[in-house]
């Protein structure tokens, strides 16, 4: 503390200083600076006088101070980027399967939209998928109408519909609804009803399991599977029409491919599966691919998130399955070549999928010849195709097209 003052005391006045010794003597000031020169240059004086001026942390000290700030940021941004990309990989399953979005949606019941079903009765069923995973779905059908003739063969078109990647399965029975009363309004035959059932994937609702592609594809066999053998009897000719919404279309469009593979097997030798009869693909708001899906949702150059693709294990691809169709058409025995129509639609406002997927989809399914049609729904956003009038007449029409086809 004295040599403190005495430090003072020389800062002061050059020409005088003090220090007290051991014993009390008074040093001369030449050898006073002396030691003042040798406390300058210590290491401790030296970090010292650096603290009080404002230390350089280590890794900035090669690089200029004007520097520092853009170096920070940049680094910064870098680290965001690795986090997001890491996230975008390793995680791809929980973004991409978006079931627990919204909040409490796997909590919802059937009752909770039963005030817009527009006479519908809605029921929830049970299955297991091939690999034996609890599986719910929803049923929906009105009161069935008096036969005209005893006599006369019943048919039944069942509308399987794949939601997309988002929400419940009970979040869309008021769209279906919608659907099912036009259909209802614009049947004249009462020989004919018209049914829908919609799929919980895995880990979605009330099923049980953690989706993934594999899985979502066992569960849709099973579905296939077991509309066959609820809807198929000996007097009532089974129709199924597949409706796949966004994620949806990928699934259903590749559960097709199954189905015809299927059917190939049956002509050529007996197998132990039997084939749905499919009449119709419905691909609402489509994906394309899963490359394209990020590139939509990063259509910024310089984000490297959209660069990311070859490192996904989610391979959803419906123009790979518009291929697979068309070369079914080709390569299969003539008795099991027929493909079901393509109906596409699409949304003019769709905040999530570009317009430029489904034009792309459209015009690959018209190089390879496939029986395709298209309706781009003006105003409508991602989810609001068949809620628009002129949306839901042109996907109900189709439905009566394939259905009264065969």
């Amino acid at each position: 503390m004295l040599q403190r003052w005495a430090l003072r005391r020389l800062w002061c006045s050059p020409h005088q200083a003090l220090a007290i010794g051991k014993q009390g003597s008074i040093r001369s000031l030449h050898n006073f600076q002396g030691s003042r020169h040798s406390i300058q240059n210590s290491p401790r004086h030296h970090l010292s006088r650096q603290g009080h001026l404002g230390a350089r942390p280590l890794f900035t000290e090669a690089i200029p101070s004007i520097l520092v700030p853009p170096a920070i940021f940049v680094g910064l941004l870098l680290a965001l980027w690795t986090w997001k990309c890491f996230w975008i990989v390793v995680l791809q399953d929980k973004l991409l399967y978006l079931s627990w979005l919204p909040p409490l949606s796997r909590s919802e019941s059937i009752a909770d939209y039963a005030g817009e079903f527009r006479g519908v009765q809605w029921t929830e069923q049970s299955i297991r998928s091939l690999d034996g995973t609890k599986l719910a779905l929803c049923e929906g059908r009105f009161p069935a109408k008096a036969a005209r003739s005893s006599n006369a063969r019943k048919k039944s078109v069942v509308i399987c519909y794949f939601q997309g990647n988002g929400g419940s399965t009970p979040l869309r029975l008021p769209l279906l609804s919608q659907v099912m009363r036009t259909i209802q309004d614009s049947n004249d035959s009462p020989d004919v009803e018209y049914i829908v059932v919609a799929l919980s994937y895995r880990g979605y609702w009330k099923s049980s399991g953690r989706a993934t592609q594999r899985g979502i594809e066992l569960d849709a066999q099973a579905f296939l599977k077991w509309v066959s053998e609820t809807f198929s009897t000996p007097d009532t000719d089974l129709q199924v029409v597949l409706w796949g919404h966004s994620l949806g279309a990928a699934v259903a469009s590749t559960a097709t491919v199954t189905q015809l593979s299927i059917t190939t097997a049956s002509h050529e030798q007996a197998g132990p599966d039997t084939p749905i009869p499919i009449s119709g693909l419905i691909l609402e708001a489509p994906i394309s691919s899963i490359k394209d899906m990020l590139i939509s949702l990063y259509p910024q150059k310089w984000l490297p998130y959209r660069y990311l693709w070859p490192f996904s294990w989610n391979n959803w691809d419906v123009a790979a399955a518009l291929e697979k169709i068309a070369r079914h058409r080709e390569e299969a025995p003539e008795s099991a070549r027929p493909v079901p129509p393509i109906f596409i639609m699409s949304a003019a406002s769709d905040e999530v999928i570009p317009l430029w997927v489904a034009d792309q989809l459209e015009e690959k399914a018209e190089t390879l010849g496939l029986d395709v049609e298209r309706k781009n729904v003006k105003g409508a956003m991602h989810i609001e195709g068949p809620l628009k009038v002129d949306g839901r007449k042109m996907l109900v029409d189709f439905i009566f097209r394939v259905s009264s086809s065969k």
